[in-house]
């Protein structure tokens, strides 16, 4: 969905337009009835984020629906309407707004793929740093980890691009209606204003987590439990955006946009100019679990498949290693100036499954330069067919039936 909505997150957000609506329901009841009461208390709710991004965003806080207490925001709120100096409100909200646990959770599962056995092993073992450096105090540590998650988990995300430095290349993955953190008016404003680059080296202190200077060394003192609780906030932002609005496009105008922008960024990035290195470019992207390259090297239809969810797919299919071994020389049929070519050859597969079991099988792997991949106005290059996909999963399936 395109940010042509009404350029706030309570007047886009479904969720909190029926939330509004139940506490109007509720406020016509009997004064004395607990739905009153509650409509009381929760008067001021469904416009809260919009109110607290615009009182506090510059001074790099954002409401994120999973991990921000509503009753601290609105304190803070009124704190500032009683002319409380940003300081004083700043460690007011470092201490109260956050709920730790619940983003501690959701970051492991999403940045690292999972909580008991994380996909991503390494990138868990940062967040599972990240939090007992909160926990006990260590400011020096928590930023510049959280920093570095930020920007990773952004590149392995959109394939090629890093949330702070090439934000103003993904756009569209800043524009859903729908989520409070992935509004257009929200993350995308606090990264930039992260982001923000400073000359020289200065020893004068931070009240924000800017990522170039602390990253860069020109920044050093950060160390406080303010820049430290507004980096935490900013890791909330970063997991509900990419929970809500990142993997899926809305729509299918959305669809064919985000499609388009993926795949021409990664296979101009990758150019897979002969079968060979389709396969070679398979390989490598398998092997460091780079599931936007394996995506953008198998010839799902570029328009009509929501590549997104085939990540998932591959992220998902229970395989600790895939060996494909060529065994015989590529057939190529059509010449380069035909509109599509086809080629095919014999190779090795070998499966290893968690537990060290192994599963070998010799098949024919295709390879194609395909026809839509050009009338989509994307790079006309080679991919790897997705029968590849069918013929793991049959042996997987054949495997445990034995």
């Amino acid at each position: 969905m395109s940010a042509s909505g009404s350029n706030n997150i309570r007047g886009d957000s479904v969720a909190l337009q029926k939330l509004e609506l139940l506490l109007a329901q509720a406020a016509s009841l009997p004064r004395d009835s607990e739905p009153f009461k509650l409509a009381q208390a929760l008067e001021g709710l469904p416009d809260l984020p919009d109110r607290f991004n615009a009182a506090f965003l510059g001074d790099g806080w954002i409401y994120v629906e999973f991990a921000c207490g509503h009753e601290a925001a609105s304190q803070a709120l009124t704190m500032k309407l009683q002319g409380v100096e940003q300081a004083s409100i700043d460690q007011y909200l470092s201490e109260h707004l956050l709920g730790v646990e619940p983003i501690r959770w959701q970051a492991l599962k999403l940045l690292g793929g999972g909580m008991s056995e994380p996909r991503y092993p390494v990138r868990a073992g940062f967040v599972e740093r990240v939090f007992q450096a909160y926990e006990s105090g260590d400011h020096m540590i928590v930023t510049p980890l959280v920093l570095m998650l930020v920007d990773g988990f952004g590149v392995s995300e959109t394939g090629t691009k890093s949330m702070f430095a090439d934000i103003g290349d993904l756009d569209h993955l800043f524009q859903s209606l729908e989520s409070v953190a992935g509004h257009p008016t929200a993350l995308r404003k606090l990264l930039e204003k992260l982001r923000r680059g400073q000359r020289g080296y200065s020893e004068s202190p931070l009240t924000m987590p800017l990522r170039n200077g602390i990253l860069h060394g020109t920044r050093l003192n950060y160390s406080s439990g303010v820049v430290s609780a507004k980096a935490l906030n900013l890791l909330a932002a970063v997991v509900e955006w990419a929970r809500d609005i990142a993997p899926e496009p809305k729509n299918e105008i959305a669809k064919r946009e985000w499609n388009s922008k993926f795949l021409a960024a990664n296979l101009t990035r990758l150019n897979p100019d002969t079968p060979e290195r389709a396969l070679e470019l398979f390989q490598e992207a398998f092997d460091s679990g780079r599931f936007t390259d394996v995506v953008a090297m198998i010839d799902y239809h570029p328009v009509l498949t929501l590549l997104p969810e085939k990540m998932r797919e591959w992220q998902e299919l229970g395989v600790d290693k895939l060996i494909i071994e060529r065994k015989s020389k590529w057939e190529i049929f059509g010449g380069a100036l035909d509109s599509e070519q086809n080629a095919r050859c014999v190779v090795n597969v070998t499966i290893t499954l968690p537990g060290v079991s192994e599963i070998a099988f010799e098949r024919t792997l295709f390879a194609k330069r395909s026809a839509q991949l050009a009338e989509a106005g994307l790079p006309s290059v080679w991919q790897i067919e997705l029968s590849v996909l069918g013929a793991i999963r049959h042996q997987l399936h054949q495997h445990l039936e034995s």
